[in-house]
């Protein structure tokens, strides 16, 4: 059995504790489900829910021959689901400009290369970064770097993306190829689809004035 919680509302880690969050949901079919029935192992908590990104592209002197991929540079909170995807594509990339290293020094000089790996592979980053932090940024209890423009534009820009999907099976599947990186997030910036969010805005206004 697994509850989430969420702004410093978080489930308890004493048996009674977690079985009155369950009782406190909308709906009480969990608790109904495990209010009587027996645990088989104690309540386990986790709350390591940051977001840490560390820029060492922006090193003004870069150690030769050390790379950092993965969690190392790019954590996120583990509820999205992105950490190990990420870490992932960290590491094809790493074999991809290994590879390309190789054809162009096959003597197996690697001067250079490490700084330039870590500049690349902060550009993987960004995209993911963004969604994750303008996704937690909406909690009032959230601590962090403050948000620029362009990152609240994406926040508000998301919210008419959310509304839509609810009613649009092809902006649903964009939305969940999106949030599991099998695409890139531009499809959700696609013509075809921002037109339609951004027009909520007018037929939202629309109903408005009719009320």
């Amino acid at each position: 059995m697994l509850l989430i919680g969420g702004d410093r509302d978080y489930p308890p880690a004493d048996e009674a504790g977690f079985l009155e969050f369950a009782r406190t949901l909308p709906t009480p079919t969990i608790y109904d489900a495990i209010k009587d029935a027996e645990a088989i192992t104690p309540v386990y908590s986790y709350r390591g829910t940051e977001n840490r990104l560390r820029h060492y592209e922006r090193l003004p002197r870069y150690p030769e021959n050390l790379i950092i991929i993965g969690h190392a540079v790019c954590a996120f909170n583990p509820i999205y689901g992105q950490g190990m995807t990420v870490a992932a594509l960290d590491a094809q990339m790493l074999d991809e400009c290994l590879q390309k290293q190789r054809k162009q020094y096959p003597e197996g000089d690697l001067t250079g290369f490490a700084r330039q790996f870590q500049q690349k592979l902060a550009k993987i980053h960004t995209i993911p970064w963004i969604f994750a932090i303008s996704q937690d940024s909406r909690y009032p209890g959230s601590e962090g770097a403050k948000l620029n423009l362009a990152t609240r534009l994406t926040i508000d820009y998301m919210d008419l993306v959310l509304k839509l999907l609810v009613r649009d099976a092809k902006v649903c599947q964009a939305f969940l190829e999106v949030l599991h990186m099998i695409e890139s997030p531009t499809v959700l910036f696609s013509p075809s689809i921002a037109l339609k969010a951004i027009g909520q805005l007018v037929t939202g206004s629309q109903k408005a004035e009719l009320k």
